[in-house]
């Protein structure tokens, strides 16, 4: 909304006569008011405030229309400094070692460090290893990683089998038995024989953000 359909507005669809009307009501001058709508000046914080009741709208409202403020702009951000307090360094790996749930130091590509909000409880960031979870994850994604023992329903863990390593989704059975299912449709649900579990997927980016992210550092 502009200044001009503010005024028009609030005299009844009316412009002429709206800024002497404001202006009596606010108890300032006629001229005041021109060189508000004309961009000379703004009104005062008080006035501001003043004008919420006279035009019915929010003070945010009025300060993007009398102050001309973008409001998909900020004039100041809040910065939380990164500190090693509230950081991980979290160790992406090269690829899903064949060691996992360990692995080594000649297993790290590099470390990301993180806000430790972002992803808690997070242990280390793999590759993934296949298509199995398309179209959320595909193949090169990075995963974020929670290490656990525990299988958890419904949700998408790496998981050790006799075959290898791999990423499904987890269905406990009423029979007791683990199922590893696919968001991929091309992949059937099946038993394994022998399951580790490695950890649980609790957040991703893509392969293309992680070759932006690392154009920034250079």
């Amino acid at each position: 909304m502009t200044k001009e359909e503010l005024l028009t507005e609030f005299n009844d669809g009316i412009l002429r006569g709206a800024q002497a009307k404001l202006a009596n009501l606010l108890e300032i001058s006629t001229p005041t008011v021109s060189e508000w709508v004309a961009g000379k000046k703004k009104p005062s914080v008080e006035n501001i405030k003043k004008m919420v009741k006279i035009f019915n709208k929010s003070e945010k409202e009025l300060k993007s229309i009398w102050w001309e403020e973008n409001l998909e702009f900020s004039r100041s951000i809040r910065v939380t400094p990164l500190t090693d307090k509230n950081t991980i360094s979290l160790p992406i790996l090269a690829d899903v070692p064949a060691g996992l749930p360990e692995f080594s130091e000649a297993d790290v590509e590099t470390f990301w460090d993180i806000p430790r909000w972002v992803f808690p409880g997070a242990d280390f960031v793999v590759k993934c290893n296949g298509d199995s979870l398309e179209p959320k994850l595909h193949l090169g994604d990075y995963c974020v990683i929670r290490k656990t023992e525990e299988p958890i329903h419904g949700r998408a863990m790496v998981v050790k089998t006799e075959h290898g390593i791999c990423m499904k989704v987890i269905n406990k059975l009423t029979d007791g038995h683990i199922q590893l299912c696919s968001t991929n449709p091309k992949y059937k649900p099946f038993i394994p024989e022998e399951l580790v579990i490695i950890g649980l997927i609790i957040g991703s980016w893509s392969r293309q953000d992680k070759e932006n992210w690392l154009g920034l550092t250079e």
